[in-house]
């Protein structure tokens, strides 16, 4: 049979920081809903990340008319409280479907933050237990097509300096307390016509690095962006530095929201002007295929 050919691509924001003017609720997280059309009639729905605590996932799903049990998978950009701690809160939802990530997510997570350690930042090894008792736990490092032109991103090579987005971050290995890469940091490619749809958590791998191994992974010529840029604390010449290197990416909208910060969003804005989006829950994006002359 041929392969199906992607129609549309429909991205619902059901956690976001931000709640805009909108009667959703908002914290401190990221969550999207994905649903791809295909030319066959067939569709496939994903969830990326789970936000923080789960209520605020469950409740905007049902306002906005979205069945999570309806879900084909569930991607985790990666394993910090804010994207997976809404996991264990919708298990009965998503019961025994596949969850999609980095092995290390289920690494313990840490901060430090004006001296003072953090020690809760990732879901406890007893609430993994259960998780994996419960889904199906797909754990790759490489790249992984979820369905017909979705990728799953694995292993973001780190082309590009990201280390203003993994300063104060620690982990334990061999008994000791690092600093941590957050290596399973990471994201989803979608490829429709000749743009890559990426889709990023956090971006703590570095967003044009994100995105530049979606343009790769896909072959696309142009990349559109949305979720967390976590620029809210990169320096003036760490922003000028992303901005530069998206842009020679041929990224050409961002929808940017939750980690990325004012001054990130402003640096965003002066380099894609009506092209830069503020996403917020219930915010909503549609891809389509061109027609056929267009």
């Amino acid at each position: 049979m041929p392969r199906p050919q992607l129609l549309e691509l429909h991205l619902a924001v059901l956690v976001d920081d931000y709640s805009g003017m909108t009667r959703l609720l908002a914290e401190h997280g990221l969550s999207i809903h994905v649903k791809a059309v295909y030319d066959n009639g067939e569709t496939y729905r994903l969830l990326f990340d789970t936000g923080q605590t789960g209520e605020v996932l469950l409740r905007n799903a049902q306002a906005l008319k979205i069945l999570l049990e309806d879900i084909d998978a569930v991607v985790l950009s990666h394993r910090h409280y804010d994207h997976a701690g809404g996991l264990p809160q919708i298990l009965d939802k998503i019961k025994a479907k596949p969850l999609v990530a980095h092995p290390d997510v289920v690494k313990p997570s840490y901060s430090s933050r004006e001296g003072f350690m953090r020690f809760n930042l990732a879901l406890t090894s007893t609430q993994w237990e259960k998780i994996i008792t419960s889904l199906e736990p797909v754990l790759t490092r490489k790249p992984l097509e979820l369905a017909p032109d979705i990728w799953f991103l694995g292993e973001i090579p780190r082309t590009s300096d990201n280390s203003y987005a993994t300063r104060g971050f620690y982990t334990q290995e061999a008994g000791e307390v690092v600093p941590d890469k957050l290596l399973d940091d990471t994201g989803i490619a979608i490829k429709l016509h000749d743009t890559a749809i990426v889709i990023a958590g956090c971006s703590h791998s570095g967003i044009a690095n994100i995105a530049r191994q979606a343009k790769q992974l896909t072959g696309a010529q142009q990349i559109a962006i949305i979720g967390g840029l976590h620029t809210g604390q990169a320096t003036d010449q760490e922003l000028e530095m992303i901005t530069r290197e998206l842009a020679s990416l041929n990224t050409t909208e961002v929808h940017a929201g939750h980690c990325t910060g004012l001054r990130g969003e402003i640096a965003l804005q002066n380099q894609w002007k009506q092209s830069l989006h503020r996403i917020h829950s219930g915010y909503t994006a549609i891809f389509k295929l061109p027609e056929r002359g267009k």
